[in-house]
């Protein structure tokens, strides 16, 4: 991840006192979920569960979210569109930070060709922020500093977690795991020395929700090599905050991002405190999401905070440097050797799909990803990182109980597979590659009414002889059209691509053959044709007195009625439509 300047202060505790400038929106929030057991006023579980809340937000509004100054926070963005450029404050005692940037996410994520990457649901593709930690603040804001920005489906959320007894206990003792409470005979074979079994504090130590995990995790035979990462996030956590931030990242890595599981195999905190992350990682070589295109055959772990200016504490690096010693020995690699792996792709790789590179065996992040992560000041100590690792391995390796096997080459990556385009949607995809993505299927024919449709990575191009050809987002819009029955239904095919109200910037509308959708922050979208949207029309869209549809046309009783904003239509034979608005 990218250091965000806004840490720097919290590794001081310092926050900057700013005045609120702009109109303040008080974001209500949704409903908390994953909340078993007593809760906290805010709805946070007493347990220590992660309880996550989503607002949606506008680019041109300050979004204010309430949170509990005991709680560990996690604050992140998603959106379609252009990125809005965001930026975050927080509250304590001493009142407003200063507005910092929240940037777009660079930790990539599972490999693109994974059986992991392919589960993900299509909501998780979203454009999102780094996963920020809050800690002992009672209030956020998140603002876009480009206001213009030509976004949509901008939604804040936030992943709360109490501070638990069971923390504190973790914080007193000197480690988590003792001789005998490992999970089974295989980890105690693994983890023969004892200095380095006492320091990591097991899933179930943490208080992991297991019910979190979403599916179970590719593995390797073996391990080349490590990766180090710093999470990002404040410096100044307490020993009994940590395993708190942990759960926070379980909870957001997989309900969130849509990965299987945590996406690091270890983290340390300052203390040196080590954590096992992603499950089976003790003893097996279970592949992470902690560095997209290279978590296969790599080990992926993490330092609590950020290490952009100042290197991590002299504790949290010699665990660091125990914990690579221990995997070097389990798997046979050097520390201060080099590797060769091939590339599994992916937006935030700087290799592309099947490109063999050779690297340290003890790698930075930004090694092989466009990221500052694990911070300049912690990437310069990899060098003392793999001599201080070097000399430990003799230590913490046990002796063979089996002749050591070779590692199988890895498979080659398979190439992916392209689409062609044609005709009308291929000119139109040639004009606007930038909006639809790449194709990822071919063009299908389709009857009554007649037409053709192209399916890319963005959104799905219609096209037919009345209307031409037009791009459809995976956005709300697209929800509600699926829920009139695509072109088949009231709407036919589309006349427009998405656009923006004249008179009502955060509101957008699409034109079909037969109608419009409507969407909005407060809304949500809505389907509008007929004798209804002509009537719209005429008393002035947005601007009228009616406002924006609020939901679908319904029939009850032979009287057709929609809602909206401020007031509704209905219509009888009778009667015809009639114009009601609220007083």
């Amino acid at each position: 991840m990218k250091p965000l300047p806004f840490l720097a202060s919290a590794l001081t505790g310092i926050l900057l006192t700013a005045t609120l400038s702009g109109p303040a929106l008080a974001a209500t929030p949704g409903t908390p979920t994953n909340t078993p057991g007593a809760s906290a006023a805010d709805g946070t579980p007493s347990d220590g569960t992660p309880s996550e809340r989503t607002v949606d937000a506008q680019t041109d509004e300050v979004t204010t979210l309430p949170v509990d100054s005991s709680d560990v926070t996690i604050i992140g963005a998603t959106w379609e569109g252009e990125d809005p450029e965001l930026e975050i404050r927080t509250r304590d005692g001493n009142g407003w930070s200063a507005w910092e940037s929240l940037p777009t996410d660079d930790e990539g994520g599972p490999d693109a060709v994974s059986a992991e990457a392919a589960q993900i649901p299509a909501a998780s593709h979203q454009s999102q922020s780094v996963a920020l930690p809050v800690l002992d603040s009672d209030a956020v804001e998140v603002r876009a500093a480009d206001k213009q920005a030509d976004t949509d489906d901008l939604q804040i959320t936030q992943v709360s977690t109490a501070v638990t007894k069971a923390d504190a206990q973790v914080a007193k003792s000197p480690g988590g795991v003792s001789t005998h409470s490992a999970t089974g005979p295989a980890v105690d074979a693994q983890i023969s020395a004892k200095d380095l079994r006492a320091k990591i504090v097991t899933r179930k130590q943490w208080g992991a929700d297991e019910k979190l995990v979403r599916c179970a995790t590719d593995k390797t035979s073996s391990a080349k090599g490590v990766f180090i990462h710093h999470t990002a996030g404040s410096n100044s956590y307490s020993k009994a905050q940590a395993p708190a931030i942990i759960r926070g990242y379980l909870a957001f890595h997989t309900q969130n991002r849509g990965w299987c599981d945590l996406g690091y195999n270890f983290l340390v905190d300052k203390y040196g405190t080590m954590y096992e992350g992603r499950a089976g990682s003790l003893d097996k070589a279970v592949t992470g999401a902690h560095a997209s295109g290279f978590n296969s055959w790599t080990i992926g772990i993490s330092v609590l905070g950020t290490y952009s200016s100042a290197a991590p504490s002299s504790a949290a690096q010699t665990s660091v440097k125990r914990l690579v010693a221990w995997k070097a020995g389990q798997y046979g690699f050097n520390p201060t050797g080099k590797m060769t792996l091939t590339s599994g792709g992916g937006g935030t790789s700087k290799y592309a799909l099947g490109k063999k590179v050779s690297l340290n065996v003890v790698a930075g992040h930004r090694d092989t990803s466009y990221t500052e992560c694990p911070g300049l000041a912690f990437y310069n100590k990899l060098g003392s990182i793999r001599t201080g690792a070097k000399a430990l391995v003799a230590e913490l390796t046990p002796p063979p109980t089996k002749a050591p096997t070779k590692s199988p080459a890895p498979k080659p990556a398979p190439k992916p597979k392209t689409y062609p385009t044609k005709g009308a949607i291929g000119s139109y995809y040639q004009k606007n590659a930038g909006k639809t993505g790449k194709p990822v299927g071919s063009e299908k024919k389709l009857k009554n009414p007649n037409g053709a449709y192209q399916s890319f990575a963005k959104g799905t191009v219609y096209w037919s002889k009345s209307t031409g050809a037009h791009f459809l987002t995976k956005g709300q819009i697209r929800v509600a059209y699926k829920r009139v029955k695509y072109e088949k239904g009231a709407l036919g095919f589309p006349s427009s691509d998405k656009q923006t109200f004249k008179y009502r910037k955060s509101a957008r509308y699409q034109r079909f053959h037969s109608g419009m959708i409507t969407w909005s922050p407060q809304t949500g979208s809505d389907v509008i044709y007929g004798g209804f949207l002509t009537k719209w029309k005429k008393l002035g869209y947005e601007r009228s007195k009616l406002g924006l549809p609020t939901a679908d046309r319904t029939v009850k009783n032979g009287v057709k009625r929609q809602n909206f904003e401020r007031g509704y239509m209905t219509y009888t034979k009778k009667t015809g439509i009639k114009v009601h608005t609220r007083k």
